[in-house]
């Protein structure tokens, strides 16, 4: 018979005199021990994990088949239990099985307690009104953001961006250095992004505040007149990974350097479908592929510009030029015009 302490006995179903446990350890005794720790990141939910040693595991497996007995009743199970109601009763929080903001992994091979804090999710959309910021940090391409003569010692191409201007406020806020940005696609550098604005999520890592006043951080970072931001709300990964996976057709206002007369427009108007090899100046970054896109409608704004309604992934400035005939057809080659693109800015992004 196997020596085991009263905590198992009981949770095996066994009768016995308890003794020094050659199954748990007698883990259970130090579990008030273990939770003697303190945390001062603020949370308002929690879940646990347990670590414990594969040899433990072998033997309770090895155990349970030998006495056939329940496989439900685990070592591991019933330790989440214990240590879930304890740690509730010891910060009076709630549980949180799914989008908990911290995890307790309590290593009970090391016997010490390793808080995970989860990141922050904030969603909401922005505006871009100019046309020269990225919408993420662009680091250097030479130094990789260390700094170097070609980046002027800066590490970015560039002097700021959409994710850093509303990132430095919701960093300060969550008093935390970190973050990442999460877009529903991007525009291009000198595109601007208007109507309602572009879904985002930026995730905080490691935040030590959660609770924050969303209003008066929208207001404060709407301040910069070069974007704006709306609809903030608290989100999850889950946002993130629809909006990663999600194809939203856009709308476009595209001017161009030369005049749309009647009868060009009338050769373009019922435009639907293009074979698009990936831009030459994307190919550094991109896979070099065809690819079919969708052009869903197209209409005359004025005599220069077209309101384009497309789907996601097509490049809109070499659907105008033809891109020297990796994009077929193209407008200018419809039309029989060398055409450019000399300014670009999205207006909705149809993803309601």
């Amino acid at each position: 018979m196997y020596k085991l302490c009263g905590s198992c006995l009981k949770r095996l179903g066994l009768q016995g005199n308890p003794e020094e446990c050659e199954l748990c350890g007698n883990i259970f005794e130090k579990i008030d021990d273990l939770l003697n720790f303190t945390y001062d990141v603020e949370f308002s939910n929690f879940n646990v994990g347990v670590k414990l040693d594969p040899e433990t595991l072998e033997n309770e497996k090895k155990i349970i088949e030998e006495l056939n007995l329940p496989g439900e009743k685990t070592l591991k199970r019933e330790l989440l239990l214990v240590l879930r109601k304890k740690l509730k009763e010891k910060f009076n929080k709630e549980i949180e099985m799914e989008d908990p903001d911290v995890i307790f992994i309590f290593d009970l091979k090391k016997l010490k307690v390793i808080p995970e804090n989860n990141s922050l999710y904030i969603k909401g959309r922005y505006n871009k009104y100019v046309r020269d910021i990225p919408q993420t940090k662009w680091y250097c391409r030479k130094c990789r953001g260390k700094g170097c003569s070609y980046c002027n010692f800066k590490g970015k191409m560039y002097e700021t961006s959409v994710e850093e201007i509303i990132g430095e406020v919701i960093l300060k806020y969550t008093k935390v250095e970190e973050e990442k940005f999460h877009g529903a696609g991007r525009e291009d550098i000198d595109a601007r992004m208007l109507g309602d604005g572009r879904p985002f999520v930026i995730e905080i890592q490691k935040p030590k505040v959660r609770r924050l006043d969303l209003k008066k951080i929208q207001s404060e970072i709407n301040n910069d007149n070069r974007i704006k931001v709306s609809e903030l709300e608290y989100s999850n990964k889950r946002e993130v990974i629809k909006l990663k996976k999600g194809k939203f057709k856009k709308t476009y206002l595209v001017y161009l350097d030369q005049d749309i007369s009647d009868e060009d427009f009338a050769k373009i108007k019922d435009f639907r479908e293009i074979n698009q090899r990936t831009p030459k100046r994307v190919q550094h970054r991109r896979a070099d592929k065809i690819r079919i896109r969708k052009i869903y409608k197209v209409e005359r704004e004025n005599s220069n510009c077209l309101k384009i309604c497309c789907e996601s992934g097509l490049y809109v400035k070499e659907l105008i030029t033809g891109d020297d005939g990796r994009t077929v057809p193209s407008v200018s080659s419809i039309v029989q015009k060398d055409l450019e693109c000399i300014a670009l800015d999205v207006i909705k992004i149809h993803d309601r």
